[in-house]
């Protein structure tokens, strides 16, 4: 059981195991008590766990052991490429892999869209324009130019700056 508890609340209950041993209660009572004790105390190190994952994934943050992988580092718009892992290999449909970018202006990821990238770059209307006409869907914004050896966005960008 203890192996199944989120890191925070592990050492709760190690703690209070260590100072009651379950087994030498005589009180229904105290059973009880003890049980809803430890029952408040998992239920807020989960509430702390979910609302740590609700902020934002920066760079520092967005790391091969949360899933994500850098695949383009050092270019304007960084790429990053999110594979759910937590799941069997038969609902890998449920979780599709999702992509992201950052640039030298924000740390934040962003979902990979051309509004998205519109917005990172507001003032660059040529490049706006050029998103336009070279992308027609969102999903071929991750397509890599083997020529230029870079990403087709990152050339896009290159030549309208």
């Amino acid at each position: 059981m203890l192996s199944k508890l989120p890191q925070a609340a592990q050492p709760f209950v190690i703690s209070i195991r260590s100072l009651i041993n379950i087994s030498q209660l005589k009180s229904k009572t105290m059973k009880r008590f003890l049980f809803f004790f430890m029952l408040a105390g998992s239920l807020l190190a989960f509430s702390q766990n979910s609302v740590a994952q609700k902020n934002s994934v920066t760079a520092a943050t967005a790391t091969k052991k949360n899933g994500y992988t850098v695949l383009n580092a050092g270019e304007k718009v960084v790429l990053y490429k999110y594979e759910h892992k937590a799941h069997a290999p038969k609902q890998a449909d449920k979780y599709p892999i999702t992509y992201f970018f950052t640039t030298g202006d924000s740390d934040v990821l962003q979902p990979l869209t051309k509004t998205n990238l519109k917005k990172a770059f507001p003032q660059n209307h040529p490049f706006h324009d050029a998103l336009d006409q070279t992308f027609k869907e969102d999903g071929e914004l991750t397509a890599y130019d083997s020529f230029h050896k870079m990403y087709k966005v990152n050339w896009v960008l290159k030549n309208h700056l």
